[in-house]
């Protein structure tokens, strides 16, 4: 069906290291247009010093998908003639060898499409799955990547990466390429087709339409399209019959989602042109990740300076970028944390992996009361790191996480987290836990600046329940508390548990599962046939 699997019929397979003579300006000049979007995706190869690119052509006979697409175009502009495809890989083994798994990088599918009334053809990346060129190593989290199997005239490979795609402004845009980069991060496929975008939204390119002269879409086009997938999604607008009341307010919520694994389709609204009469641009982009700083001078300086009296440290604070692609682009770019102002803020959707009756910026500040309402039921405990929780919280010096975690995923992370001295949370405490936690809560990880910039750690977490009214220190709120030597369990029928435990330091902060989830991989490659590699013909 998509152009992953396809089979290809092998165009070029050329050495591309440095000094070799390859110039990723002239190969795109000569064969693409000089597509922009494309030297962004050859330069992130060149990044990662690729050493080889191999081009196949997909034919409409060997995709049904591109027989889809090719259909589309046609009752949209009766003047359309066909379509090229070509799929582009990107290897960091030279040509004539064959690659290792790990010598995949990805790949980008160019489709240049001829219409009767254009003297060229037009050109677009379809899509393209790149490995990312800057990992947690960088202080990056791509927090929402998914391995893609993709059926090369090499073997079949796999690469982890953010699904990109480009509009085609005629029986796609901004918004839909949006959608699938956001959808194919959680769609247990990994990807979703425009048709299907388009029949969820209304959309049949004769009595409705989208792009030239027919506009984008619309938010109650996009509702359909997230309820018709029975996702849950959180939306906020900001326009001028509903307004935000703080400058940056959309962005602690949008951290919320990201930090939660899941990523967030945001709509903003250009300035206008000097002269320009109609309704200002809109553009939509793909939100999944974000950049950290651990030295960040915001946190204290924002407090100390320009805040006042704060009670507590949102993580948001080390924020320094927001990971999008952004379709005019390309790829994998970096949004800086205040540049997106709220003037220009229209529309968000975030992803979450459960409904829930308040947000991760509401359960941060009923976590922030509970602790506060712990340290004072229990000022001391004479254990170091307890008690500093006790202080750093009576001072206003906590550090707050919040995510949204299924189960599952909190039960791995508490069997795996042990002190500095190698002592780890008792089974029969764990036991506790996977007996009365629901499916999905909150975690509000608490963590002093020290420990949360440097070296990633905690003092404990706060567990809350997703679905009751969001009251502070509501009990039936508070699922438990994990802090040095304490546990608080709440198993409901009111009944307050207080243990002991020997887990007495800090611990390291939550991290998702390093496999990302989607196609199985089969990264064995064939055997590689040796054969003259033919120019390419656009």
């Amino acid at each position: 069906m998509n152009f992953r699997q396809a089979a290809g019929k092998q165009l070029l397979w050329k050495d591309t290291g440095v000094g070799g003579g390859f110039s990723n300006f002239l190969f795109v000049e000569q064969n693409y247009g000089s597509n922009s979007v494309l030297r962004r995706i050859f330069s992130q190869a060149r990044k990662q010093d690729y050493q080889s690119v191999l081009v196949e052509e997909i034919s409409e006979a060997g995709c049904a998908l591109l027989a889809e697409e090719n259909q589309a175009l046609a009752i949209r502009r009766p003047d359309y003639r066909k379509s090229v495809a070509h799929r582009i890989s990107f290897f960091l083994s030279p040509s004539g060898t064959p690659p290792k798994p790990s010598d995949f990088l990805g790949y980008a599918v160019l489709k240049l499409d001829h219409f009767l009334n254009l003297p060229s053809p037009r050109v677009h990346v379809f899509e393209s799955v790149m490995r990312p060129c800057r990992g947690e190593a960088h202080n990056t989290f791509t927090r929402c990547a998914r391995d893609y199997r993709v059926t090369t005239g090499l073997g079949q490979l796999s690469v982890s990466g953010v699904l990109y795609a480009k509009q085609n402004t005629l029986t796609y845009v901004c918004a839909h390429v949006g959608l699938r980069t956001v959808l194919a991060s959680v769609l247990p496929e990994a990807d979703i087709t425009y048709g299907r975008i388009n029949a969820l939204a209304g959309i049949d390119h004769k009595s409705s339409l989208v792009g030239e002269g027919a506009g984008g879409l619309k938010p109650d086009q996009i509702d359909k399209v997230f309820s018709g997938l029975n996702l849950n999604v959180e939306k906020l607008v900001h326009e001028p019959s509903k307004h935000l009341t703080l400058p940056t307010e959309y962005q602690r919520q949008l951290y919320g989602f990201i930090e939660s694994g899941c990523p967030a389709l945001i709509g903003f609204e250009a300035d206008p042109k000097p002269g320009q009469s109609s309704e200002p641009a809109r553009h939509a982009i793909p939100v999944f990740g974000h950049t950290f700083d651990e030295d960040a001078w915001l946190p204290d300086a924002h407090r100390l300076y320009f805040g006042g009296s704060l009670s507590y440290y949102p993580s948001e604070n080390w924020l320094g970028n927001f990971v999008i692609h952004d379709d005019n682009f390309g790829p994998y770019f970096y949004l800086p944390r205040h540049f997106l102002k709220k003037d220009n803020f229209r529309l968000m959707y975030g992803l979450k992996g459960c409904a829930s009756t308040f947000n991760a910026v509401d359960a941060e500040a009923i976590a922030f009361a509970f602790c506060d309402a712990i340290r004072r039921r229990y000022p001391r405990l004479h254990r170091d790191w307890y008690d500093r929780f006790a202080i750093y919280t009576q001072r206003g010096w906590l550090v707050l996480r919040t995510l949204m975690i299924g189960k599952a995923d909190y039960l791995r992370h508490i069997r795996e987290v042990e002190s500095r001295e190698h002592d780890r949370l008792e089974p029969e405490f764990q036991q506790h836990f996977e007996q009365f936690l629901p499916a999905h809560f909150w975690m509000v990880e608490a963590s002093a600046p020290e420990l949360f910039a440097c070296t990633r750690r905690k003092f404990g977490e706060l567990l809350l329940a997703i679905d009751k009214p969001a009251q502070p220190l509501e009990f039936a709120l508070l699922l438990a508390a994990r802090l040095p030597g304490f546990l608080l369990l709440n198993p409901g029928g009111g009944n307050i548990n207080i243990r002991i435990t020997k887990l007495i330091g800090h611990t390291p902060l939550f991290a998702p599962p390093s496999a990302p989830r989607g196609e199985e991989p089969n990264p064995e490659p064939s055997k590689v046939e040796s054969e003259r590699q033919p120019s390419l013909n656009l």
